[in-house]
């Protein structure tokens, strides 16, 4: 049976899919694709970004989605599946994208669903 309520273990996902986008963020930076492709460390790093919140939406609870919002939850977990198992193929141009458009957004609902947690 679903929980109706997130439990504290969704909370400190909701934190980590916040901190690991947030990180994506200062990661990517203003680059370009090109840049991100070239510099392997940050490539990996960003890729581990989006690993750990592809796995932190994956183990969240229904209800901790619902306190986040309506966000399109199986593609940011079939993103991580494509970055862990396809890895060899891996599109920065939208890695890029997907930080300027749709990261923002996340951060946003995921800083709002925190400060407004249930108790």
């Amino acid at each position: 049976m679903p929980r109706s309520r997130p439990s504290r273990i969704d909370r400190r996902r909701v934190e980590q899919a916040l901190q690991s986008a947030r990180d994506a963020v200062a990661i990517a930076g203003g680059r370009s694709a090109e840049e991100l492709a070239a510099d392997m460390p940050g490539r990996r790093a960003l890729v581990n970004c989006f690993t750990e919140i592809g796995e932190a939406v994956h183990t969240m609870s229904d209800a901790a989605q619902r306190v986040v919002g309506d966000f399109p939850w199986r593609g940011v977990v079939g993103l991580r599946n494509m970055l862990v198992h396809d890895y060899w193929s891996i599109d920065y141009p939208r890695l890029i994208r997907v930080v300027h458009d749709d990261l923002p957004p996340l951060i946003t609902a995921l800083r709002r669903a925190l400060d407004h947690w249930p108790a």
